[in-house]
């Protein structure tokens, strides 16, 4: 909402320039009416149009940290909705809402005014208006299709006012200025709302002022503004007098008229209208390309080729960050939910986990235990097993997906043809794509009673069962990790970018710089943060949302909070949560055998619905 906010002020800015500069001295009066409303609109609707023509790759910089980074913290936070007060809004929210509310009530002052004054007039009905008489007074302006005039006004008969009054209710000036009334109530913060009113008052003016003179005769006219008249500081009403307009409209009426070339001037919309939604229209591009559909039709072994060689390339390029710098490697929309790699894809990621674990296993002998499972190049049965079970995921009740996911376990369709499945527990329900309250129970507390054990659980009713089991793979313990490698000289030629887990000095979050564990302080303070600025999205409430939203993010060498990265199941999700880490205090940075490195650290926050 603030982007769009900044970019209709931007839009807002640009127009009233070329209109400042460019038009406003042209007695096009009715061109610059439709201008301003056309214009002010414009600024509203265009931050929306994504023209798809119009659409460029806007490059940002993007860190791909390793897939391995994601869990070496043990840290989880889980994050529960609850009940809010009815009048839960931050200060920010309080602020606008209350602007809104004060502009709101200056308004209805307004209207309160003209109510009595047309309360307390004389009133005389015409065929076109209606003439309110206010007694004691010198005052002129009209109001929708009623003139008010001061006693004293009539008694001279300016018949002249009442004609340019006319004007102002032919053409329905009144609608024009009650329109940027709305949007002042609105958007009272924004200042130039303020002179789009201005600006359009004033242009009424000279709209009847133009219309009135061609019948009197124009010195009189001119003689006629020049007098004093009593004025009413209401900003949507057309008054005859006002003093800082008078200057204005006997210059206007003294000017020649435009010529109508000058009416090019207003193409100069068009490519400033263009170059709005060029940029409105684009949209990032991370550093990873999009794999193309008819790479799906390589086979096997011509696939692996071609991915050994981009790894080679990699290692070439990036040298031992390969795996962190090599594009391509995790894309950013597989960690989304229900997002189905493609072939080259899932091939591309298998390998260079296969690639990457051999190398730390030749530079670090003996400490590192794989699963040999791990270590087979992927095959297209194993690719067609893989779509298999994730396309079977999908069928899963969401409270069941949650429960597999947060008890860090397996879940597979079961075939016809499935035999051996092992020890467990049958579990017959009405509809696994909807659970019950208390089948979910059920479920989890037999999901509770095999953790850590080889018995299984199978979920079924009348068209699917589904074999949940505990995973056979161990995580991966690389704390031993040493961030460093040594140059022929000896000396320890130290990296950019140490892992949280492998760091002699971590970052050290305000208010832990004299405790004993700062690694401890530094996760308490961080869940303390997250519980404190947590709020659960109303709309993902509202869409039954929640999930498990893992966030990395870099503690920079100067102590900053960059590179926020995401995986979540929804977008309303993962935007709190980057919300919640953008809040983030500097830090001292963390050091790394003496010097200071970049510091990424992961940690998963789950959010629950009571």
């Amino acid at each position: 909402m603030l982007q769009f906010v900044l970019e209709c002020i931007a839009f807002q800015l640009l127009f009233l320039v070329i209109y400042d500069f460019f038009l406003k001295r042209e007695t096009f009066f009715q061109w610059n009416r439709v201008y301003l409303l056309a214009t002010f609109i414009l600024s509203l609707v265009l931050p929306w149009v994504k023209i798809e023509a119009f659409k460029q790759q806007v490059p940002q910089n993007l860190v791909m940290y390793p897939e391995l980074w994601w869990n070496f913290q043990k840290l989880e936070i889980t994050a529960t909705a609850i009940d809010e007060p009815f009048f839960n809004i931050t200060w920010q929210e309080g602020l606008l809402y209350g602007g809104m509310l004060v502009a709101f009530v200056l308004f209805l002052l307004k209207l309160g005014q003209l109510h009595l004054l047309k309360k307390h007039g004389k009133k005389i009905k015409y065929p076109e208006f209606t003439q309110i008489i206010i007694s004691n007074s010198t005052m002129a302006f009209s109001f929708f299709k009623s003139i008010f005039l001061g006693d004293k006004v009539v008694a001279k008969k300016h018949d002249t006012i009442i004609a340019h009054e006319l004007v102002h209710i032919r053409q329905g000036h009144t609608w024009d200025l009650l329109f940027f009334e709305l949007m002042r109530i609105i958007a009272w913060f924004n200042p130039l709302v303020y002179v789009y009113q201005n600006r359009t008052a004033e242009l009424h003016e000279f709209i009847a002022d133009a219309q009135v003179s061609k019948e009197q005769q124009p010195a009189h006219y001119q003689q006629l503004l020049a007098q004093v008249f009593e004025t009413e500081h209401i900003s949507f009403i057309n008054q005859f007098f006002t003093k800082s307009l008078i200057k204005k409209r006997i210059v206007m009426l003294q000017k020649s008229k435009s010529k109508d070339v000058f009416k090019l001037k207003y193409l100069l919309l068009i490519p400033l209208v263009l170059g709005m939604l060029i940029y409105t229209s684009c949209e990032s591009e991370s550093t990873t390309s999009e794999v193309k559909n008819q790479e799906l039709s390589l086979n096997d072994e011509a696939l692996i080729e071609d991915i050994k060689s981009e790894i080679k390339q990699a290692k070439i390029q990036y040298g031992e960050n390969w795996f962190i710098e090599m594009p391509n490697i995790f894309g950013d929309n597989q960690h989304k939910d229900f997002y189905i790699q493609t072939k080259k894809e899932y091939f591309r990621s298998s390998l260079s986990f296969i690639y990457y674990m051999s190398d730390l296993m030749q530079k670090y002998p003996g400490k590192l235990k794989i699963d040999p499972a791990s270590m087979v190049y992927p095959s297209e049965e194993e690719y067609t097993n893989y779509v298999k079970r994730e396309k079977a995921f999908q069928i899963l009740d969401e409270n069941l997906r949650i429960s597999v996911s947060d008890k860090d376990m397996s879940i597979h369709l079961i075939e016809k043809d499935d035999k051996n499945l092992g020890p467990g527990d049958w579990i017959t329900v009405e509809d696994v794509k909807d659970l019950t309250g208390t089948e979910i129970k059920k479920v989890n507390k037999a999901l509770d009673l095999i953790k850590g054990t080889p018995r299984n659980v199978v979920i079924k009713d009348e068209q699917y069962s589904f074999l949940i089991l505990n995973k056979i793979r161990q995580p991966l313990d690389l704390n031993f990790l040493e961030e460093s490698s040594k140059n022929s000289t000896g000396k320890s030629e130290q990296t950019e970018t140490i892992s949280f887990a492998s760091i002699d000095q971590v970052p050290i979050f305000p208010g832990c710089e004299n405790a004993s564990d700062k690694r401890g302080c530094f996760n308490d303070k961080i869940q303390l943060h997250i519980s404190k600025n947590f709020r659960y999205p109303i709309e993902a409430q509202e869409a039954g949302l929640q999930g498990r939203v893992s966030v990395m993010f870099m503690i920079t060498k100067e102590g900053a909070i960059e590179n926020i990265r995401l995986r979540g199941p929804d977008k309303l999700l993962e935007d709190e949560v980057e919300r919640i880490i953008k809040r983030l205090p500097n830090m001292t940075p963390g050091k790394h055998q003496g010097n200071t490195v970049n510091v990424p650290f992961s940690i998963p926050v789950t959010f629950k619905l009571k």
